[in-house]
């Protein structure tokens, strides 16, 4: 008999015990609930008898520790919902003897996952059904954790995934974000990845979740790669898998990950994956790497069967590169230390081995994708159309030339000294290994490896590849010893142990030191080389000074490092994250053709919506984008882009100008007939309501604002400030502009400055904007943005790089940068609580497209969304470069509550009707009269 035992059963027990006067003391018992196609979840109680019709009704009556049972008759077995998500530890499974219930998410549905585990969910289990779609995810374990944020934060860990059907996923199959651990993926099968965006869509993807566990599974047909474990996964192990026809890679060790996804207290040196163990699989039919190894450390690959990988590029065993997404604070390491064993090797014509190296200047020089040893021997390889490949980039290897045959590989590399090379290795249909073949007891015993792909005991010695047969050896004559290149012209029989390998080391530095006392009797090599070091560091010093110098720090260090803009929050009070990003927008930058500015606008007008449409703010609101307009770049058709993504709500337009050597009258001229075109014709700036004046911010060509730059250039007028404020300008965004010597003394605050005509740079001090405060006789409020120093970003890994809140592609908006930017606690004087974030970018260049209009920025929002915007200590603001002014004028006024109440306080925003038709004509202006 089937019965379903709620814990609200138990309330009648309970009532009876406590009026006998018993005493209870028991946790409540776990729960199964029933949820079925023709149930209904109004009705329903959830018992097998009366069950519910969705997923999320069931979950929703649940609680922690109780099962939740999907009925699959053949005839109705699918649950059409998207985002079913445990937010407490929770079974979920179809009912027994019914196949498997299906829960399908259509890929249409925008920023949806199928099913998701949240870390409050941790030791959760998902059992014997079929999952389909989802826009990103079929499966996403999600997380709480971000680099530099408390220890204690994790992801949804210790959940199992078994006898899983998952397909046609909009992306990946299953998505492990980071510190989700020990997850356990068993008997599951993954194919048809990718079917909305086959761009990125792996089988399984796991960013930094250690101690995961795939066995046993069957991925297949992936538009990306079968599976990977990367971002610094830890004490990951792949066993038994068959991983088929995918459109990447096969199964990485390690690949690359951004900076900021790595837990650099555990592993600051940006390994992808350390001690990640790939034993006892069948790869075949790969597009690039059949096993890959992405800077890994410690990482044991064996007993693996590779066949025909790499239809697009790379080898069957191949060591790769991790660039880390070009991120100066990465260290891109090498592979180290790995065990490579008893693998068997069938390629079509592809490498059996490849060892990338390159040369990028960007990043330092040198990458190589191993140091030292590559760890490989009892391998077997066969090529049907010839000899197999082994290339080695490094320009040092002993190859000496990247492409060898087998012999070269085992004589010069010191690699494979036991390994075989067949014609055939005589495999049948799935990889396994056939009487006479030469694979057969050709491998090495190792303590990693104890079964087969099938669960069958190895041999003394045991098959290469996945499979153990239990067959005889067949008569092979036995390898000779290998010879290793340990000079230009002399060779040496060596094994290729660890051993020979210190003695070799040892030795070169023997003969080093004699060739030294040749020359130089009196002093040692040893001291020698740390008198010269001392002079580096020396060196070092003398060039950090001189870099502080050139990169102007010293005018505004001192004003930073006092730190007096900061001040306390009271206990209890929810935080407004006010978040503005403006944008010195430049289609004519470089000076291209038409086409291509049109080009870069089109850009902006198709992807602007597209990275807006699944992120708001606290009110609601999408991100908004504050395209300050360059005067001199003026292209009505540019205009009128602008101004329809404005009308979208995703943007508003500003003034921008870049002018030298200028003049008060050419200045006033240039603002004067700028504004009023913007206004009338695009109907784009609000106007005076008493003067009908064009009102708008400002943003200075090349930082020179007020002629500020100290050789005089790039401007030209001195009251410059004072014409500002005349022709409708209420406040400038021009800062922060280090390393620029435009920088002014005066940072990360919201101050006024007064204009003194008769010397430039008036805006280098003023008093701060105070709540309950007003300077009457101000020319122009200054607003900026935060300067300091990216402490995880060095120059010559030293010297911190300077952070002055621009976005671009070498400085994508990473999670360290965006808290970095929150602790600096820009607000107005006596309004702690509202902090003011304003960043900036060059959003015309090409080569930053893609970090603004991508996937960095997406990030970012989220990341905005999920750390700022809980409603209880934050609440995200997304604003413009007006409305943020406008929320500096309540805040000065004493306005309090919801600072989006007051994003229209004193400048309203324009209309951006088509055309401007409707835009109100200019009225006689009064010189002086903005507030």
């Amino acid at each position: 008999m089937s019965m379903s035992l709620s814990s609200r059963a138990a309330v009648p027990v309970m009532a009876l015990l406590l009026a006998t006067g018993a005493s209870v003391s028991q946790p409540a018992l776990s729960a199964e609930y029933f949820v079925s196609t023709s149930g209904n979840d109004s009705s329903g109680t959830g018992t097998l008898q009366n069950p519910y019709r969705t997923v999320k009704r069931a979950i929703s009556a649940g609680r922690a520790g109780d099962t939740i049972t999907l009925r699959a008759p053949a005839n109705n077995r699918i649950y059409n919902e998207c985002d079913v998500r445990l937010r407490q530890k929770m079974t979920l499974q179809t009912y027994a003897g019914e196949g498997k219930a299906r829960i399908h998410c259509a890929i249409t549905t925008p920023e949806t996952v199928t099913i998701q585990i949240d870390p409050a969910a941790s030791g959760s289990r998902l059992s014997n059904l079929e999952i389909s779609g989802g826009y990103y995810y079929g499966i996403m374990l999600q997380t709480n954790w971000y680099q530099g944020g408390p220890a204690t934060d994790t992801g949804a860990s210790d959940v199992v995934l078994e006898d899983l059907l998952i397909h046609s996923t909009g992306r990946d199959g299953i998505k492990i974000t980071p510190k989700s651990n020990r997850a356990t993926i068993r008997r599951v099968e993954i194919h048809t990845t990718g079917a909305r965006d086959n761009s990125n869509a792996d089988g399984i993807d796991n960013v930094n979740a250690d101690g995961m566990l795939v066995e046993d599974s069957y991925i297949h047909d992936t538009a990306t790669t079968g599976m990977y474990f990367k971002g610094g996964a830890r004490d990951v192990v792949v066993q038994r898998n068959r991983v088929e026809n995918t459109g990447d890679a096969g199964i990485l060790v390690g690949f690359d990950t951004s900076v900021e996804f790595f837990d650099l207290s555990a592993n600051p040196q940006y390994y992808e994956s350390i001690r990640g163990i790939v034993r006892n699989n069948v790869v075949r039919n790969t597009g690039y790497s059949g096993i890959g190894m992405y800077a890994s450390k410690d990482a044991i690959v064996a007993n693996n069967t590779i066949i025909n990988a790499g239809s697009k590029g790379h080898a069957a065993l191949f060591f790769g590169l991790s660039l880390q997404d070009w991120d100066q604070d990465a260290k891109r390491p090498p592979n180290i230390n790995p065990t490579v064993r008893n693998n068997l090797v069938v390629q079509d014509g592809r490498p059996c081995v490849e060892i990338r190296w390159t040369h990028e200047e960007e990043l330092g020089g040198a990458l190589s994708a191993l140091d030292g040893d590559p760890g490989m021997d009892w391998n077997g390889y066969s090529d049907r159309r010839g000899a197999c490949r082994f290339i080695d980039q490094r320009p040092q290897t002993p190859m000496l030339v990247a492409n060898g045959d087998f012999d070269r590989w085992r004589r010069r590399m010191g690699a494979d000294a036991h390994g075989v090379q067949a014609a055939s290795f005589m495999l049948d249909d799935t990889g396994k290994l056939q009487t006479g073949s030469p694979a057969i007891k050709a491998g090495t015993t190792l303590d990693a490896v104890t079964d087969d792909i099938d669960g069958h005991p190895r041999g003394d010695p045991p098959d290469l590849g996945a499979y153990e047969t239990g067959l005889q050896a067949a008569a092979v004559p036995p390898p000779s010893s290998p010879v290793v290149a340990v000079a230009d012209d002399t060779l040496a029989s060596l094994s290729a142990g660890a051993d020979d390998a210190g003695l070799v080391a040892r030795s070169h530095y023997a003969s080093l030191q004699a060739v030294w006392n040749r020359f130089v009797p009196g002093i040692s090599l040893m001291k020698f080389v740390l008198i010269s070091l001392t002079v580096v560091v020396l060196l070092g010093l003398a060039l950090a000074i001189r870099l502080v110098r050139k990169r102007n720090v010293m005018g505004w260090l001192l004003a930073w490092m006092k730190q007096d803009w900061r001040a306390p929050v009271p206990e209890g009070t929810t935080r407004h994250l006010l978040f503005c990003f403006v944008d010195h927008y430049e289609p004519a930058w470089g000076k291209p053709d038409l086409e291509k500015e049109r080009a870069r606008v089109a850009r902006w007008s198709r992807d602007l919506p597209r990275l807006c449409a699944g992120h708001r703010d606290a009110d609601g609101r999408p991100p908004v984008h504050s395209f300050f307009y360059p005067e001199e770049e003026y292209r009505e058709e540019h205009l009128d882009a602008l101004v329809d993504l404005c009308r979208q709500g995703l943007g508003e337009i500003e003034i921008h100008l870049h002018h030298d050597n200028d003049t008060e009258a050419g200045l006033r001229e240039k603002l004067s007939r700028f504004t009023e075109l913007l206004a009338s014709r695009h109907d784009a700036l609000p106007r005076d309501a008493a003067t009908g004046q064009p009102r708008w911010a400002f943003i200075h060509g090349n930082w020179a604002l007020d002629n500020s730059h100290p050789s005089g250039r790039h401007c030209g007028v001195d009251n410059e400030l004072i014409v500002l404020r005349e022709e409708g300008c209420y406040a400038d965004f021009t800062l922060p502009a280090a390393p620029d010597p435009c920088q002014t003394r005066t940072v990360n605050r919201i101050h006024y400055a007064k204009d003194d005509p008769a010397r430039c740079k008036s805006h280098d001090t003023g008093p701060r904007v105070k709540a309950g405060g007003r300077q009457a006789d101000a020319d122009l409020m200054i607003i900026q943005g935060p300067l300091g120093f990216r402490w995880k970003s060095r120059k010559f890994g030293l010297i911190p790089r300077i952070e002055n809140s621009d976005i671009r592609k070498v400085a994508p908006p990473s999670r360290d940068r965006i808290d970095a930017w929150v602790k600096t606690g820009i607000h107005v004087e006596g309004r702690p609580e509202w902090t003011f974030v304003k960043i900036h970018t060059h959003g015309a260049e090409d080569c930053d497209m893609d970090t603004l209009l991508g996937q960095s920025m997406d990030e970012a929002y989220r990341y905005l969304e999920s750390r700022y915007n809980d409603g209880e200590q934050w609440k995200l603001h997304y604003v413009s470069a007006r409305e943020m002014y406008n929320l500096a004028k309540a805040a000065e006024a004493g306005e309090t509550g919801e600072p989006g109440q007051y994003r229209d306080y004193v400048i309203a925003r324009p209309a951006y009707r088509v055309g401007g038709e409707a835009s109100a004509p200019a009225q006689p202006r009064v010189a002086g009269s903005v507030g």
